[in-house]
């Protein structure tokens, strides 16, 4: 039965350590030191609570506009970490699985592989569907992919899986690990050779079904899943990342293409102030009409740009006051529940 099969983790050899089986004290060592709860409280990892895995494997911000992926990349593997850096683009850092191949003008940002998902024990003993699961067994693979009866456990499995198959197309060459290994992507102690034979038993060629949909897709614009979450998703002008940290730089950003508009107008009104001098503009019907209109919009348009900014501000402005103030109490309002005033 599939049911059965899906406890098997998709690779057996052992990237880290000699020992098949370790104990609970060595496996927890694996995950990270802490995770920020949905509270924004630290917490460490427990063997118990999958919260710790959901974290680092969280790709819901994707999965909410998964059917707009195609703007912002191609369906194909991302190409090695040579080609990044041929393209000029420096491997950033992150932890957040979200970010992973995300990239924008000379940066790449990738999160570099926790050491639990090169343990076969994390999937059989975290990532497989329990015994009362409902998901589809027979018929998994007719099943269309993120299906309702995917358990959390089946849904953490194909993304991780999809991470690592992301991986196998990052790491390709003995150049490519070695550019891994100096960019910490990969733990100290894993070697090429077994690199080479955990990507073969990934099985790379008929994964696709196995897979997070988030993952047929390689590198994805920034640029362009920051518009995609401007114009699908709520709250209304929140991008997917943040392109201005302080107010100065959203005035300059955007005061900067408007004085390129006023400069260019300016040329045009400049050059028609010196047709309407020669003989056949100034007699000229269509013309007239035309210097009309440009130059009404010439005196309209900065003003109404302007007052678009300063609304697109003060919205802004007022939307983070009231989240901020939200947050705060709902944050002191939990911590008080903690201490159980």
């Amino acid at each position: 039965m599939e049911g059965q099969r899906s406890q098997l983790p998709p690779f057996a050899v052992q990237l880290l350590s000699a020992d098949a089986q370790p104990d609970d004290e060595h496996f927890l060592s694996l995950f990270p030191a802490s995770y920020r709860t949905e509270l924004d409280d630290i917490a460490p990892p427990n063997l118990d609570d999958i919260a710790c895995v959901e974290k680092e494997l969280d790709l819901r911000r994707l999965n909410k506009i998964s059917d707009w992926l195609w703007v912002a990349g191609r369906p194909m593997p991302p190409r090695p970490l040579h080609h990044q850096l041929l393209l000029s683009r420096a491997i950033f850092v992150t932890e957040q699985m979200d970010m992973h191949l995300v990239w924008t003008t000379g940066r790449i940002f990738l999160k570099p592989v926790p050491r639990f998902l090169l343990e076969p024990r994390f999937w059989t003993d975290c990532l497989s569907c329990r015994p009362d699961c409902l998901c589809s067994t027979d018929a998994d693979e007719a099943r269309p992919r993120g299906g309702a009866r995917e358990c959390t456990h089946r849904r953490l499995w194909k993304g991780a899986l999809g991470f690592l198959f992301s991986y196998a197309a990052l790491i390709c060459h003995e150049s490519d690990f070695l550019v891994a290994r100096d960019k910490h992507l990969l733990p100290a102690e894993v070697a090429w050779p077994a690199w080479r034979t955990f990507v073969k038993q990934l099985d790379t060629e008929h994964i696709y079904q196995k897979i997070d949909g988030r993952f047929v897709y390689g590198e994805l614009r920034l640029s362009r899943l920051n518009k995609i979450y401007l114009l699908s998703r709520r709250p209304f002008l929140r991008g997917y990342m943040s392109q201005w940290r302080q107010y100065g730089t959203f005035f300059q950003d955007n005061f900067a293409w408007l004085a390129s508009a006023v400069v260019y107008v300016g040329i045009v009104l400049t050059a028609m102030q010196v047709g309407l001098a020669t003989k056949s503009l100034a007699d000229n019907d269509a013309f007239q009409s035309a210097s009309y209109g440009f130059t009404v919009f010439s005196i309209v348009g900065p003003l109404a740009a302007t007052g678009l900014i300063l609304f697109i501000f003060c919205y802004m402005f007022v939307n983070n006051w009231v989240v901020t103030i939200a947050y705060k109490k709902r944050r002191f309002r939990n911590i008080e529940t903690r201490l159980g005033l």
